[in-house]
């Protein structure tokens, strides 16, 4: 049953003449007269930093890990929980910007979450109590998480349905490379011994890698400010003369005609839709209902077996990319500072081996301090870790696109998917066991790059199985089970390193084999429920 709007909706037009209420058009034919050019592609690129902001919160933390251990008075534990809570921010204050957005607009909800972003990230780099660093990085995820989660949905708007897979798939592209440019700049500035004074403030290099970072959300703020509201937002709140002066400009860049040339006059729209003859109260109620109807409805009858398949995929997929992705630059600055000249038994050392504190060049005169376990270690950090972090990085965004775009029949998908999950299996059960680190970093990168690869095999078959009413609903529930996964996955991780970092290891590879033998069990496409979805 679709949600009820009122049996006494009514059709007016702008520019009321008799001949323009005939000419009038709704709002998707009139974004489809403005064809695809040059605004498009200068829409994305200034939408790109604001994209890109909630990826460097996510990403930046885990290269100064090593560099910021004694500062930050850092154990593994904290390391694990320092880079999870951008996710945390972002998971538990994601529907909140979903109900906002509509009434603030999607540019307004860029500009404040870019603006607190940027400060918090300035800030950021001159705290030394983990504590407060830590609330920064939540708060960073709770302004982050819907400009970022947003920004996709914002540019569709701005497409007509010819253009919207093609260019959603690009424009993935173009904001997956975002996690490359922290790894670049880590292994560009971090390896320097840098120190330099700013307001009697001491930034060694990797708070002068913090502030670098945070460049990218003041672009983001700048290009924010310069974006138009979408032309369905300017007809949702009552102005639909601005909508259709913007789209006469969308036309007249992409087509190099004149404004006056746009051929649309007059939009139809519908009088009692206006988001500004509603209160937020009731829309953001109704809206709410209609959430967790919807939710109700995919864990209920035809649905529940496909959804729960869809959501332990995404689970498993989106804690190994996420985990290892995170852990992979300062797990291999450890094993860069082993002591192998101290090694003194007959076998070749694990993986086990190299990561213990104990087998550290740096600890080696401390060993046999009382309070060893409380020594803050001062990692020698080497350009060539970073180096291979952007390698793994380069791979993972190619690797990932490449697959989703050969992936266009069902038999491909569920073949890709059960060998990016089988080979992510064997490299999580492999690395412990590798007798260099070289072959360490391989079947690392190789979890990355296959995990990411079986997350977007996941959302492909999300489209294939969910039907269209209940798909954005089981979209957003996918997109909060990965940030779950990521949470989880380095908390978990964290602990065990310091417990048992072979049973972390042996954890994954457990988790991933479960993936692994499910993937060989696609659901079939769930016809439609006689409950219907509610639309909002």
């Amino acid at each position: 049953m679709a949600a009820n709007r009122g049996s006494e909706t009514k059709i007016s037009t702008i520019n009321a003449t008799k001949s323009d209420q005939e000419d009038a058009v709704d709002i998707e034919k009139a974004i489809s007269a403005t064809g695809y050019g040059t605004f498009n592609v200068l829409l994305l690129l200034a939408a790109l930093p604001v994209a890109w902001t909630g990826i460097f919160d996510t990403t930046t933390p885990a290269f100064i890990l090593a560099s910021a251990e004694c500062d930050l008075q850092l154990t593994s534990f904290r390391k694990g929980v320092l880079v999870a809570f951008p996710f945390v921010g972002m998971t538990l204050t994601s529907f909140v910007w979903d109900h906002v957005t509509p009434y603030v607009g999607a540019r307004n909800l860029f500009v404040l979450g870019l603006l607190a972003d940027s400060v918090l990230n300035v800030l950021s780099s001159a705290v030394d109590s983990y504590h407060v660093f830590l609330a920064i990085k939540f708060v960073n995820g709770v302004f982050t998480g819907g400009p970022f989660s947003m920004v996709i949905a914002y540019l569709s708007e701005f497409h007509s349905a010819k253009y919207k897979p093609s260019f959603a798939r690009w424009a993935g592209l173009a904001v997956n490379a975002a996690i490359i440019v922290p790894a670049v700049l880590g292994f560009t500035i971090l390896p320097l011994p840098l120190t330099i004074d700013v307001f009697y403030r001491r930034y060694t290099s990797w708070r002068i890698y913090l502030l670098i970072c945070s460049i990218v959300p003041v672009i983001g703020l700048v290009t924010a400010s310069a974006l138009p509201q979408s032309p369905r937002y300017l007809v949702d709140i009552g102005k639909p003369e601005q909508a259709l002066k913007l789209l006469a400009r969308m036309y007249a860049i992409n087509k190099r005609k004149p404004v006056n040339a746009f051929p649309i006059k007059s939009l139809a729209v519908l009088q009692n839709s206006q988001l500004s003859r509603q209160s937020v109260f009731q829309r953001s109620s109704e809206k709410l209902r209609i959430s967790c109807y919807n939710a109700k409805l995919l864990f209920s009858g035809p649905y529940l077996r496909a959804v729960s398949f869809l959501n332990f995929l995404q689970f498993g997929s989106m804690l190994g990319f996420n985990t290892m992705r995170l852990w992979v630059p300062h797990l291999f600055v450890i094993l860069n500072n082993f002591d192998a000249d101290k090694w003194r038994k007959d076998r070749a050392p694990t993986m086990r081996d190299m990561l213990d504190r104990r087998n550290a060049l740096p600890v080696s005169q401390y060993l046999d301090c009382p309070n060893f376990s409380n020594i803050c270690i001062t990692w020698k950090v080497i350009a060539v870790i970073y180096q291979n972090s952007s390698i793994i990085a380069v791979s993972a965004v190619l690797f990932s696109f490449l697959a989703s775009a050969i992936a266009n029949s069902k038999f491909r998908k569920k073949l890709i998917m059960v060998a990016a999950f089988f080979l992510s299996v064997i490299s999580s059960f492999g690395m412990n066991w590798a007798q260099h680190p070289a072959y360490m970093l391989t079947l690392a990168a190789a979890i990355i790059v296959t995990t990411r690869i079986a997350g977007n095999i996941v959302t492909a078959v999300n489209v294939d199985v969910i039907p269209v009413p209940l798909r954005p609903s089981s979209v957003a529930m996918l997109t909060t089970v990965g940030n779950v996964a990521a949470i989880v996955g380095n908390f978990l991780f964290s602990a065990l390193l310091d417990v048992e970092c072979l049973v972390a290891f042996m954890g994954l590879g457990c988790l991933l084999l479960a993936c692994f033998c499910l993937s060989f069990f696609q659901p079939k496409p769930v016809r439609e429920s006689t409950s219907k979805a509610l639309e909002a």
